[in-house]
């Protein structure tokens, strides 16, 4: 017995067995809290990569916080016979895209012939087709709006005002058209006829109360969105203007253009100066667009090439489409492109790489317009496309 005072006396081990042993305690009920954030964190993962909707259910004990999808939080609701609950709740709606998987929401299927441009705004589609037509078509529920023939040939440029009541057409003929859409007669929708380019427009940009439109008589023309009026021309191209696209940093006055004399060019806005000219080679440039300090350019070979916009240096480039590139559209750090192989591609700019290849039209990819929550593409097969 009293050794076995001694040693409780004298043993290390005996000495701090109570704080070894609460301390055990400690760590795991921080294990096992650690597990539960770990499971809630996967949850959460889970419905972002869905994009489903989450309720946040939240007591009186903010330790007692719950994260429910929708469907459980409805399920939770039926279970207690209640509609509402005592504490308060938050809905938040989690969209992914562009990233993660994009499938095809909705196909657009009532033109009698292909479709050859498309824009987007708010909750409206606007789409030109080969039969000289423009069409605005609601984006939820993909109800046709309103149908307007105007043009006598192909409708290959739209541009929409910021607040969605106008826009404007060009095409083949070689005329704008403008359109205050929201007119009950249909009739006096057409406010004007512009016909001072002198060949094809095959691109409309508006931008800061101008509109800009690119000609295949080599020019890009500027003119004011309310008196319409011409108010400037771009000269300095040898070959038909492709595309174009506007620099929409808040202290950028540029614009891109490009041309089937196989350069872009970016201009002085104010001033309609050439600023830079970036030679092409052999290939002739077919569309542009401009995001996060990025110059992109398609060219007839089928190639997307990546530059710096300050300093127009090539940075690398994007091969995969088997046929040319028409179209370009960037946002949110990512780069879509639109063949005439029938697909449509996501691309990481910054790594050079496809990371997502949309199939689904069987023709010509003619359009394409990229909006907060949805891509959408316009084909030769006669449809429209949205991808979210």
């Amino acid at each position: 017995m009293r050794d076995a005072r001694e040693h409780l006396q004298n043993c290390v081990y005996e000495r701090f067995k109570g704080y070894i042993e609460s301390t055990n305690k400690r760590f795991e009920k921080l294990e096992s809290l650690l597990a539960d954030q770990s499971r809630e964190i996967e949850k959460l993962q889970r419905i972002i990569r869905t994009g489903k909707s989450v309720v946040y259910a939240t007591g009186a004990d903010t330790e007692n916080t719950t994260l429910l999808t929708a469907d459980s939080s409805e399920s939770q609701r039926s279970q207690s016979g209640s509609t509402s609950t005592s504490t308060e709740t938050r809905r938040t709606i989690v969209s992914t895209f562009p990233h993660d998987e994009i499938t095809c929401h909705r196909t657009i299927a009532i033109h009698p012939c292909g479709v050859t441009s498309v824009a987007v705004n708010k909750d409206r589609i606007f789409a030109g087709a080969h039969d000289g037509s423009t069409k605005v078509f609601d984006i939820n529920s993909g109800d046709l709006l309103k149908d307007f023939k105007g043009h006598t040939m192909s409708v290959w440029g739209l541009a929409v005002m910021p607040s969605g009541d106008r826009y404007f057409s060009a095409g083949s003929d070689g005329t704008i058209k403008v359109w205050d859409w929201l007119k009950d007669d249909n009739e006096s929708c057409l406010v004007k006829t512009i016909p001072d380019h002198h060949a094809k427009v095959y691109g409309l940009v508006v931008h800061q109360g101008r509109l800009y439109s690119a000609s295949s008589d080599k020019t890009v023309k500027v003119w004011d969105t309310e008196t319409l009026e011409c108010l400037a021309t771009f000269e300095g191209h040898t070959g038909g203007v492709n595309c174009l696209a506007a620099v929409t940093d808040a202290s950028s006055q540029q614009l891109v253009t490009g041309s089937s004399d196989k350069t872009i060019k970016l201009w002085d806005v104010n001033t309609g100066t050439c600023l830079k000219t970036v030679r092409r080679g052999t290939s002739e440039v077919l569309d542009v667009a401009v995001g996060d300090g990025m110059l992109f350019g398609s060219t007839y070979d089928a190639v997307i090439h990546v530059y710096d916009l300050n300093e127009t240096r090539e940075l690398g480039t994007l091969s995969g489409h088997n046929w040319e590139v028409w179209q370009l559209e960037y946002g949110q750090g990512h780069l879509f492109s639109g063949s005439f192989d029938h697909t449509i591609k996501r691309w990481d700019p910054r790594r050079f790489q496809c990371d997502l290849t949309l199939k689904g039209h069987k023709s010509f990819v003619h359009g394409m317009a990229l909006a907060d929550n949805c891509l959408v593409t316009g084909c030769a097969d006669r449809t429209i496309k949205i991808w979210r």
